[in-house]
C-alpha cells in the first residue's frame, strides 16, 4: 500500500478526515474510485489487490484512469454497488461518462485458476467485496484458514 498521499483535511467543528487520495489507483477500492471517504475497508481491498500480484506477478486492476479502473473492477467483481453508482454519476469528474458494455466477466476463479488454492481464493472473495461493509475486517483476515499453515 502507498500512504504518501494520505493526509488530514481539518473540517468545521474541528472534526478531521483523510483525503481520497491515500494510495496508486490500482489499489484503491471502487468506493473510493467514486469519491467516497477514506476508511478501514479500503486498507483491506488493497491487501487482496497485492495478494493478487504477488500470485502471478500481474496487478489485478491495472487502470489506465479511474474510469478504466473501475470498468476493469466490475469486468471481474460485477456491477457497481448501488451506491457507488449514485455517487459515480453525481462525481463531477464522472459527468457525461459511462462505462463500456460488459460481454463477459472475468471473475478471479479464471484469473487464478490453478495458482491459488480453495482456502486463498475464499480469503481474496473476502477481501475484494464490492460492497465495504460487507469485506472481511482485519482482525478475521488474520483468522482466515488460509493462514492456518
Amino acid at each position: 500500500c502507498d500512504f504518501g498521499f494520505a493526509r488530514l483535511n481539518k473540517l468545521e467543528k474541528g472534526e478531521q478526515e483523510m483525503t481520497d487520495y491515500v494510495a496508486t489507483r490500482w489499489y484503491r477500492p471502487p468506493e473510493l474510485l467514486v469519491g467516497g471517504e477514506y476508511g478501514k475497508e479500503i486498507d483491506i481491498w488493497a491487501v487482496g489487490c497485492i495478494m493478487c500480484e504477488l500470485i502471478d506477478g500481474n496487478p489485478l486492476f491495472p487502470g489506465e484512469n479511474e474510469l478504466d479502473q473501475l470498468f476493469l473492477i466490475q469486468k471481474t467483481l460485477g456491477p457497481l454497488t448501488s451506491d457507488h453508482y449514485e455517487r459515480f454519476i453525481k462525481n463531477q469528474r464522472f459527468l457525461g461518462m459511462k462505462f463500456p458494455e460488459i460481454q463477459s466477466l472475468d471473475p478471479l476463479e479464471k484469473k487464478y485458476f490453478g495458482k491459488i488454492d480453495q482456502k486463498g481464493m475464499s480469503f481474496l472473495k473476502s477481501v475484494l467485496k464490492m460492497d465495504p461493509s460487507q469485506r472481511m475486517s482485519a482482525a478475521d483476515a488474520l483468522n482466515h484458514p488460509f493462514f492456518d499453515n
